[in-house]
């Protein structure tokens, strides 16, 4: 009975540990975000590559889920997601949240409001409405109307259906499902532009220096770079 007890006691342990040293994530988005992230083995996009390669460098056990943005959002606070990845200038004040800490930067990562070359198609539109990402965080949003949609997907055909005049997307993304659409897209002013990070939540901010040492490994090597622009020669507007 007392071994039985302190093997049960060990394994409860050793599982107390295993979570303690694990990270569940979600880097889907909204399964449309290109190329970032993409449901593909072979180009699984820069965070699809990258993020495995932080954790196994890092020596931490990941566990990826798929969640779509708005129970992505949902499941951090509730510490069923442990970190996301975020560009501080998306939020208001560029707070993240109390709930988080954030790693070194990974890239630099660039939003636009963009309409159509052909702005005759939505003139008679509301420009105060702008197309967006349900679930997705925009620091001024207060001062527009939120259209929300499922993806960037989405976005793009809503503004080549002239049914917003304007959207907020990645410079890549927007590229992409341009191109992917045959949509002349008109860049019309930067947004936001910063450096994605890991938002960790303060749960398990004792892995934090961990990652970071991943992180700045990687980037000496050159790691970082190298998919970042293996990405971005294949989906840039140039």
């Amino acid at each position: 009975m007392i071994r039985i007890l302190l093997l049960t006691l060990s394994l409860l342990t050793f599982s107390a540990f295993a979570e303690q040293n694990s990270l569940r994530y979600n880097m889907s988005g909204s399964n449309n975000w290109v190329p970032y992230y993409m449901p593909d083995k072979a180009t699984p996009g820069i965070l699809g590559e990258l993020i495995p390669l932080i954790l196994v460098e890092a020596k931490i056990e990941g566990v990826q889920l798929n969640l779509p943005p708005k129970r992505t959002n949902q499941a951090l606070l509730e510490g069923k997601l442990d970190f996301d990845t975020v560009c501080a200038e998306w939020f208001p004040n560029q707070e993240v949240g109390p709930e988080f800490v954030l790693s070194k930067p990974l890239f630099t990562v660039k939003e636009y409001f963009v309409g159509l070359k052909d702005a005759d198609k939505t003139a008679h539109l509301n420009h105060d409405n702008i197309g967006t990402v349900l679930g997705y965080y925009y620091y001024d949003d207060s001062l527009f109307n939120r259209i929300d949609f499922k993806s960037e997907r989405e976005l793009v055909l809503a503004l080549k259906k002239a049914r917003v005049s304007r959207i907020l997307i990645g410079d890549l993304t927007a590229s992409y499902w341009g191109k992917r659409y045959d949509v002349n897209l008109d860049f019309q002013k930067l947004h936001t532009e910063g450096l994605l990070r890991l938002r960790l939540n303060k749960q398990k901010q004792h892995l934090l220096p961990k990652l970071n040492a991943a992180i700045d490994a990687l980037t000496e090597r050159g790691v970082i770079a190298r998919i970042v622009s293996k990405y971005t020669r294949l989906y840039s507007s140039d």
